[in-house]
């Protein structure tokens, strides 16, 4: 077992030497050095889009640019901890938050929360179904947008602690993951 440890390590350690890395922090533009998550701009994949604990950005790769999104300039965000972040093929950005979802149309922010149609505010996971449907996984269940209305799945007779990702296979079945069995 331990030759297959030395092995597994001697091949990443050769993939890494091949690449060139470039560490970006708060002395070279970004607005925390915490970074929760990150994703790659489905429409343009020079873009990248940075989530933290104080605010969300845009990483423009070919321009070496950055874009500050927080609540501070951006009062209909839910939250400046972003803890999600999901780009769709129509352009949109979506986040989660502890405090809801919310929706980047590229001018302006949807929130959506507990009182307009999620299950629950704290946001785990967000996915895009292929038929363009928005799905977002919650403490609480699952709850997923049509582009006009909310349907939610909860749980609770089930022994889970909510949705922590969500996946769809080739019959547009979608499968969902819980830290406590799923």
């Amino acid at each position: 077992m331990k030759y297959i440890h030395v092995f597994i390590f001697f091949f990443y350690s050769l993939n890494i030497v091949s690449q060139t890395i470039t560490n970006y922090t708060e002395a070279n533009g970004l607005i925390s050095d915490f970074v929760e998550c990150i994703a790659v701009d489905k429409i343009n994949p020079s873009i990248i889009w940075i989530g933290t604990s104080i605010g969300l950005q845009k990483f423009d790769e070919a321009n070496l640019s950055w874009t500050t999104y927080t609540q501070a300039n951006y009062p209909n965000m839910p939250s400046d901890n972003i803890k999600v972040i999901a780009t769709m093929k129509n352009g949109d950005v979506w986040i989660g938050t502890d405090y809801g979802a919310g929706k980047f149309d590229g001018t302006h922010w949807t929130t959506y929360n507990s009182n307009n149609g999620l299950i629950n505010n704290q946001v785990r996971s967000i996915d895009e179904h292929p038929d363009g449907d928005v799905f977002i996984g919650t403490i609480s269940g699952l709850s997923y947008f049509s582009g006009s209305s909310w349907i939610s799945v909860g749980a609770p007779n089930l022994h889970w602690s909510g949705v922590n990702a969500t996946a769809f296979d080739s019959n547009g079945d979608v499968w969902i993951s819980s830290p406590l069995g799923g």
